[in-house]
């Protein structure tokens, strides 16, 4: 009766770690670099006005955070947006764990051949996005006052700068900025 039991409980948890699963909904599709190279925010397991959300990319979901907890989010805005010469970002913030908005905006490296993510976390949303030879980059206008600095930017291998202008797409190797608006939620 014992083995009959468990197998039913592991029975039934399985099939509700499978209807978890089928729970999750596109609610963005990205074209990073091409058909190939795409990307998908999922959201699913709603409590109140919270979801958990993952990424789907190279055919794996993955937490968009550190596991189920640290991935619910309320608050999520979500944007794809290009440089109109192929390349395109997918900016993701809300309000995850943190004190402040956390996010993640990810790209295609064609160097590297993958797609990559940086990471923030600030008091307010990313204003723009400028695409360089450097790799895109995320700003924003320093309201907190986490330093003396206006603008702070995060980019490629953890990049993080703190400017008093904003950059300018005069050098050959910068990309004109792109301003986030009307982001999706």
């Amino acid at each position: 009766m014992r083995q009959v039991l468990l197998g039913f409980s592991l029975t039934l948890l399985t099939i509700q770690v499978s209807a978890a699963q089928l729970q999750l909904k596109t609610v963005a599709h990205c074209e990073l670099a091409g058909s190939k190279n795409t990307i998908e925010l999922l959201r699913g397991s709603s409590i109140a006005d919270s979801y958990v959300y993952k990424v789907r990319y190279t055919q794996k979901n993955r937490f968009i955070f550190d596991g189920p907890d640290a991935s619910r989010g309320a608050s999520v805005q979500w944007q794809c947006t290009s440089n109109q010469s192929n390349m395109k970002v997918l900016v993701v913030s809300g309000e995850f764990t943190a004190n402040f908005l956390q996010g993640a905006f990810f790209y295609f490296d064609p160097k590297a051949g993958q797609v990559e993510r940086v990471d923030f976390a600030e008091r307010n949303r990313p204003r723009w996005v400028q695409m360089s030879e450097q790799g895109p980059r995320v700003i924003f206008e320093n309201t907190g006052n986490e330093s003396s600095y206006k603008y702070l930017v995060y980019g490629k291998g953890d990049t993080y700068l703190e400017l008093n202008e904003l950059p300018h797409a005069s050098d050959a190797n910068e990309g004109p900025l792109i301003e986030l608006n009307d982001p999706q939620q």
